[in-house]
């Protein structure tokens, strides 16, 4: 019979193998793949806390501490450039999901459009974008995005 930290310890191996999986097949998964994931996915300040962005590989994955997930598009020194993903939107591409259950509050980024499917909220109700390229809020161009019942 395992002891208590031999149990916590292969659960935590089987954590990190579980993350490690998620960096790896991260480019060729969906933002509703990813955003199921989020357990796995590593927060961004303890992501740049153990290492620099500088030295991270172009596609990893984090969450800002706003629960967003975010792929790295560009290198940068998070060193020098210590603000969120939300306010860096040259370095990060925002990964939305359209799974309504993972929808989170709507940010107009230019960088990181709603596609088509895509969910979103703004006060507290779910919508789905109707369009590509949709970098509107629900209530700025209503015709872009349906309500999610």
């Amino acid at each position: 019979m395992m002891s208590k930290e031999e149990c916590l310890e292969k659960m935590r191996e089987k954590g990190a193998q579980d993350a490690q999986q998620v960096q790896e097949q991260a480019e060729s998964m969906t933002g509703t793949e990813l955003n199921g994931k989020k357990e796995v996915i590593p927060e961004f300040r303890a992501a740049v806390e153990k290492m620099n962005m500088l030295e991270r590989k172009v596609g990893f994955v984090c969450k800002s501490t706003a629960g967003r997930v975010v792929r790295l598009l560009q290198k940068y020194d998070s060193s020098i450039y210590t603000a969120e993903p939300e306010d860096l939107p040259a370095q990060w591409g925002f990964v939305w999901s359209d799974d309504p259950a993972h929808a989170l509050p709507f940010i107009a980024l230019s960088t990181s459009p709603y596609s088509e499917g895509n969910c979103c909220t703004e006060n507290g109700v779910v919508y789905r974008s109707k369009i590509n390229n949709n970098v509107w809020a629900p209530s700025a161009y209503p015709q872009g995005w349906e309500k999610v019942e």
